[in-house]
């Protein structure tokens, strides 16, 4: 008898703790006292979902607790580990940190086709999140039935298809960084499979990275990540360092770079000139400036230096964000961004590349854009860091 009262006492005291510290998904929420302490470790670690993963749980199995789950940062891990012991709760650690080397041989990688879809589950019938072009260096957090989880230099993370990645080891990935390359800086075109110009072996587009073989008169010679090797025309491509060295957001370049994209379709995930969506637009804007912003609207909102609405246009500089959304409950809501070119004037991905204002006066004058107007932020000088990077401080290119 004594020893069930134990075990109905050691079941109530588990169930009891359950309440207290369960955490299920970073972003949930958690009910009991330690409701605030987990969220701020989840907020703190994975403040967004698009640009990691927290997917933690804790249970009983077997009469043990167990945590359970998986997540990408290290960090995030420890935090939660140091919370639960902090509060003196045993458990079995299976929290699976992403990538599990264990079931992922090759962690990192490059992507091998001209454009790469990323889609929010592994299959081809869902949404269209984002885009990585050829030769875009990516990390594989996991895999799972012919795709890749994957997370791109600006943190996105998404499901590709598995044929759309060259995996590699560390020392390959390493190797690749130092390789010489080049990166194709023409609208698109095509890679041939010798310098005869005959054969088509791949499109390409502005943008996207290849090793170099050698040179041939007015042709590279070129490794795709996959083993393919054909060739592209020098005049549509520079080295990588040289351009890598030199690329900076300049007011003039952003201008002239943007308009070069006059009537490019709209397409909800777009982050090519294949196609853009608002954010992807202003996205590739700056990376061929030498800049990787965050992915989405709403994230981009959140870095740069702000400048209020009502400075618009007196105060405004060309290359400068701005913002559109409804508030709700005093609170902005990007959904959408367009770049400012100067003149009242803007630029952005609204069914096609083009250009409004927020003038009544002008011609171009979009009422819409004008009444959801939320604000600006400055790109040119804000201090660099996560969804504002460098490409030439970014560790996963050199």
């Amino acid at each position: 008898m004594r020893a069930l009262k134990e075990k109905i006492s050691r079941l109530i005291l588990l169930n009891t703790i359950i309440l207290l510290v369960i955490v299920s998904g970073c972003h949930r929420s958690v009910t009991g006292p330690y409701m605030k302490e987990l969220d701020s470790i989840s907020d703190h670690w994975v403040p967004d979902e698009r640009e990691g993963v927290c997917d933690v749980n804790l249970y009983i199995k077997g009469g043990e607790m167990v945590l359970k789950g998986e997540t990408n940062l290290l960090p995030a891990k420890e935090a939660i580990l140091a919370f639960l012991k902090s509060r003196s709760v045993e458990f079995t650690d299976s929290l699976a940190l992403l990538p599990d080397t264990t079931l992922v041989k090759e962690p990192l990688g490059l992507v091998n086709v001209s454009v790469c879809n990323m889609r929010p589950s592994p299959a081809h019938n869902t949404e269209l999140i984002s885009q990585a072009l050829m030769g875009t260096p990516v990390k594989i957090l996991k895999h799972k039935r012919g795709w890749h989880l994957i997370q791109t230099p600006d943190s996105y993370i998404g499901w590709v298809d598995s044929e759309a990645i060259k995996a590699m080891t560390p020392a390959e990935f390493d190797t690749w960084k130092t390789s010489e390359r080049i990166i194709y800086l023409k609208k698109s075109g095509d890679i041939y499979d010798n310098a005869t110009a005959r054969n088509v072996i791949s499109d390409i587009v502005i943008g996207s990275i290849i090793n170099v073989a050698g040179e041939e008169k007015d042709f590279y010679h070129v490794i795709l990540s996959d083993g393919r090797t054909g060739s592209v025309n020098k005049n549509d491509a520079v080295g990588f360092e040289e351009w890598i060295s030199s690329a900076r957001p300049v007011e003039g370049n952003l201008k002239k770079c943007s308009e070069s994209f006059t009537g490019i379709p709209y397409l909800w995930g777009g982050t090519s000139v294949k196609a853009f969506d608002c954010s992807g637009f202003v996205k590739t804007i700056y990376y061929l400036n030498g800049v990787i912003l965050a992915r989405d609207a709403s994230l981009q909102f959140r870095h740069g230096s702000s400048i209020s609405k009502e400075d618009y246009p007196d105060s405004l500089r060309t290359g400068d964000l701005l913002f559109f959304g409804p508030v709700r409950n005093g609170i902005p809501r990007p959904t959408h961004v367009g770049m400012y070119i100067g003149d009242t004037e803007f630029i952005h991905a609204s069914g096609m590349v083009k250009v409004n204002s927020l003038d009544s006066s002008r011609s171009n004058f979009s009422r819409g854009r004008r009444d959801s107007f939320l604000g600006v932020r400055r790109i040119i000088g804000a201090e660099p860091g996560k969804g504002l990077q460098l490409i030439s401080n970014h560790d996963w290119y050199k």
